[in-house]
């Protein structure tokens, strides 16, 4: 199953590498990150990897499990400060990377319901042997809620209208294909010159909303911190507005400067972070863009955790 890893370079430059340190790769995919992040380290070096994909996990290249240093399991990175511990690396990691975006996999593979080019069952969720299939939900939510999510994690401004359509639709028969679904949004959103499929924000909602992605980066965000160790890296490839703007809301929480009330008398040397930007929303460039288009809606933020004890 072929992915191109996107911002390989920029992403595990970024990491800042130590040779004899502790990495997780929280979303391993098909391997391309993790297999360039072991390429770096010593031979004290550790990389423990996570995906809550079983077909990347029964997929995966088998030489890379013969390498002493690296750790695969099968799990969500909600559950990144469990297994941290498990491994026995807690508060001690030096580098953490999340690639959030949906693998050319997952698009190219219809049967998994996460596009509208290819014709299948609506499903949509990342880890197929837990929670519900895209369809269960659409088949059987209010109206009301599926505009809510549609507008949601969807940025749909017909989302009422979709919905309607949707429950009108069901009522004759369920709803069961991603190329019924496609068809029922396109035909109910008037022309536009947008280049994009009119289906691409609705199937973005439902796929959000399907693996609950916005909480899960909200929380394992917050746990980060004390899983790594002092100058310990966040490196995170978002894809849409809705990813970029949990990154906005955590750099600002995790910064008292800036989340505590203002006018309110504590002295500077009170006000301290938690981490550190060291870069924000970098683009891929336009020879990746052309190699991979699917990189082009891409962005690569990095934070480093500071220190308890000193800036």
């Amino acid at each position: 199953m072929k992915h191109i890893p996107v911002m390989k370079k920029e992403s595990i430059n970024g990491l800042n590498i130590l040779p004899n340190g502790n990495y997780i790769d929280a979303t391993f995919g098909f391997g391309g990150h993790s297999s360039e992040i072991l390429s770096k380290l010593g031979d004290n070096g550790n990389l423990y990897a996570l995906d809550k994909d079983i077909d990347a996990i029964n997929d995966l290249d088998k030489s890379i499990l013969e390498d002493r240093r690296f750790t695969l399991k099968h799990g969500c990175f909600s559950s990144i400060d469990n297994f941290s511990q498990e491994w026995g690396i807690y508060g001690s990691v030096n580098g953490i990377l999340f690639d959030l975006g949906v693998s050319s996999y997952h698009f190219d593979y219809a049967e998994r319901g996460f596009s509208f080019n290819g014709n299948g069952k609506i499903d949509m969720r990342f880890d197929q042997t837990r929670g519900q299939a895209a369809s269960d939900w659409l088949n059987s939510a209010s109206e009301s809620d599926i505009a809510d999510v549609i507008w949601k994690y969807g940025e749909e401004k017909y989302s009422r209208r979709i919905a309607k359509k949707i429950v009108s639709e069901r009522n004759n028969a369920q709803i069961k294909t991603t190329l019924e679904l496609a068809n029922l949004v396109s035909n109910v959103i008037p022309y536009t010159k947008n280049r994009k499929h009119k289906a691409t924000k609705t199937f973005q909602a439902i796929r959000i909303y399907t693996n609950n992605e916005l909480d899960i980066l909200k929380k394992t965000l917050f746990k980060s911190y004390s899983i790594l160790a002092p100058k310990g890296r966040l490196v995170l490839i978002t894809y849409h507005s809705l990813e970029d703007k949990v990154i906005k809301d955590f750099i600002k929480h995790t910064d008292k400067r800036y989340s505590i009330p203002k006018n309110l008398p504590i002295k500077e040397e009170f006000l301290t972070k938690m981490f550190k930007v060291v870069n924000r929303f970098v683009k891929p460039n336009i020879e990746e863009v052309e190699l991979n288009p699917r990189s082009r809606s891409a962005k690569l933020s990095i934070l480093e955790k500071v220190n308890e004890n000193n800036d």
